[in-house]
């Protein structure tokens, strides 16, 4: 059964079981939370809220970003990364 829960402003479709990357959250390592569900697929069952294990925290990947005049030997480079915590779906 599928579900798609929000966390933030953001929607994810998950399984029991799964871990989802999401945007960072202030909660402690190895505590529980509970996630809201929009909808489900696959069983009749209304499922309201599901509940998930904060992981750990961490930084995504680096982006880069580079900023380039011609002509004039300017150019610059940067690289910030997203704060981020992984969560894994529990019942």
């Amino acid at each position: 059964m599928a579900l798609v829960v929000k966390s933030g402003s953001r929607q994810y479709i998950v399984n029991y079981g799964q871990k989802i990357i999401v945007n960072k959250l202030d909660i402690p390592e190895n505590e529980n939370i509970n996630l809201e569900v929009l909808y489900t697929f696959g069983d009749d069952k209304e499922v309201k809220s599901v509940a998930a294990k904060v992981i750990k925290h961490q930084k995504g990947v680096k982006l880069r970003v580079v900023k380039y005049k011609s002509k004039s030997n300017y150019h610059k480079q940067y690289g910030p990364r997203q704060s981020e915590t992984i969560l894994e779906i529990i019942k």
